[in-house]
């Protein structure tokens, strides 16, 4: 499964993990009242823990399936984009985060 890199606190998360919003924004769903959630990728802790229509998105809360940890830890900016253009299905969204970041 790919991992990406949460635009809201940086930390890397799996987009199969439960409570992270990768397909909703991939797919353009719109799941979410605040916008923001449904235009860029958050991690579970980071997203609301409902979705618009009140159902329970499951976010708001790390889900525990690895260590939550941050894209500092892994490796420079400049290393991670390097992997990124591997396209090893790692941190696919690494180049576009960066970009925010300047």
């Amino acid at each position: 499964m790919s991992s990406y890199i949460c635009e809201k606190c940086g930390c890397i998360d799996n987009s199969a993990s439960e409570g992270s919003n990768y397909w909703n924004v991939k797919c353009k769903i719109n799941s979410f009242d605040d916008d923001y959630f449904n235009k860029h990728l958050a991690c579970s802790e980071c997203v609301p823990p409902k979705y618009a229509d009140g159902g329970n998105s499951h976010g708001g809360v790390w889900h525990n399936k690895f260590p939550k940890r941050y894209w500092t830890k892994i490796g420079s900016k400049e290393s991670i984009i390097a992997m990124a253009k591997k396209g090893q299905g790692n941190y696919v969204n690494a180049i576009e985060y960066f970009k925010t970041l300047e």
